[in-house]
């Protein structure tokens, strides 16, 4: 190179860089949705499984203790006579204690609730979660799975059993999800359903 010629600087322009960043907003902007229906059907998915997996424990541990198992399930925003266990609790707000009567008082909370309890006069809880994803039934129910296996829907509004899970808000765009309960116990998702 002569001694009196200047070197040509390489790099990008301000105008590059600024089409390079335009494209690459477009594209996020693009994938956010995408990605939010992603995880939302994670969510879903994961929940299904804890519900299947729930069944499947009481319906087991029925069959191993020989005894009673039922899972009971309490819904959000609905005034209930029966009180939560202590872990889901949340927002509890009582309601209608006329004369300060024990049964007089409901009780209503801001998520969803089941927990698994063995049944008999000495009625102890075995499982304990939260799922705001259950849509239907709206009413609390029980299901109770005896010694051999079998399910007593008695306290369930359909039979079988029916149990609906969709993801709320935003991402309400998944397809829900229904669980089957039949009354020889056995847990599947209804047909026609991925």
């Amino acid at each position: 190179m002569p001694v009196g010629e200047l070197r040509r600087q390489r790099g990008f322009t301000l105008i590059e860089l600024l089409v390079t960043l335009m494209i690459a907003t477009i594209i996020a902007v693009m994938a956010v949705p995408a990605f939010m229906g992603f995880l939302a059907r994670q969510q879903l998915a994961s929940d299904v499984n804890e519900m299947i997996s729930v069944l499947s424990f009481a319906r087991s541990e029925a069959i191993k203790q020989r005894s009673d198992i039922s899972v009971i399930f309490s819904p959000p925003d609905v005034s209930n006579s029966n009180r939560r266990p202590e872990s889901c609790r949340n927002n509890e707000i009582k309601e209608g204690s006329i004369e300060n009567s024990e049964e007089s008082i409901r009780y209503r909370y801001s998520g969803g609730c089941y927990w698994v309890v063995q049944s008999g006069a000495e009625s102890q809880i075995l499982k304990v979660g939260q799922s705001a994803n259950i849509t239907s039934p709206t009413l609390a129910f029980s299901l109770t799975f005896q010694s051999l296996g079998d399910a007593d829907m008695s306290n369930c509004p359909d039979s079988p059993c029916e149990m609906t899970l969709n993801t709320t808000g935003e991402s309400a765009l998944t397809t829900p999800v229904t669980l089957v309960i039949r009354a020889t116990g056995s847990i599947r998702r209804k047909e026609g359903e991925s």
